[in-house]
Formats: structure tokens, sequence, C-alpha cells
């Protein structure tokens, strides 16, 4: 039996939470640090390693608008939550899900791990220990 993830030429696919997507191509050194140059983005993907995914995208804003203020969710503005909400849903998960570091349905709001998302581990490891406000648990 075929793998459900690898078409017929050997390429691999994401599957979404909602189901297959697009062809996603292999995760080259470069785009893997591109796609982890931005904050945001690899707190997205320490949250996912930390929490049972698929996550929503409501719990995953508010645990990074938080981690950015290093204060509680209820001490961050409404108005910082809407920007990290427009932020991860315009920019850093298409971005991330490109790569196939996560896999975003954006209609049902779900982010789940993407097929290339353990490439990043070691990389999270070290940035994560490096950000006092991020819980390393």
């Amino acid at each position: 039996m075929a793998d459900p993830t690898t078409d017929d030429d050997g390429s691999s696919r994401a599957t979404s939470p909602s189901g297959p997507s697009a062809n996603v191509p292999s995760l080259s050194q470069d785009a893997l640090f591109d796609a982890l140059a931005s904050r945001r983005s690899r707190y997205i993907l320490h949250y996912l390693r930390r929490e049972e995914p698929p996550v929503t995208l409501p719990d995953l804003v508010d645990t990074i608008a938080a981690w950015e203020m290093d204060k509680p969710i209820d001490l961050v503005s409404d108005e910082h939550r809407r920007n990290v909400y427009m932020s991860l849903q315009h920019t850093q998960l298409p971005k991330l899900a490109m790569a196939g570091l996560v896999q975003y349905d954006d209609d049902r709001e779900l982010v789940d791990s993407g097929v290339h998302s353990e490439q990043a581990d070691a990389y999270l490891d070290i940035a994560v220990a490096r950000d006092d406000a991020v819980p390393e648990e």
C-alpha cells in the first residue's frame, strides 16, 4: 500500500487538519533559517511542540501575545492580541505552511505540525533556551 503522504513521483505532501493540501517541497537549510528568522514563527513551532496538536489559532495568539509581553494574557492589551492574530494569520502561518513546518486550516482556525517540523527542533531548543519569556517545558 502506498504512503498517503507521498505522491507517485516520491515527493512529500502535507496534510492539513482538514485533509491533504498541495505538495510541499523538501526543506533546505536556507529555507529553514528564513522561516525561523521571525520570533513569532519560532514561538508558533515551540507552542506546537508543547501542546497536543492541532491547536486553535485563538489559543496560539493568546500564548504568543503573553510571551511577547512577558506577562499573563489578562494583562496583554486587546490591540496587541489583534496585531498578533493578524500577523500569524496573514504572514507567519502561511510562510511556515509553505515550508512544510506547519499545517494551517484557515477556515477552522486550526494549526498542526507540518511534515518538516522536526527539522526545526534543534534550532528551537537553542532559541527557547535564550528567551526568558518562554517556558521551556
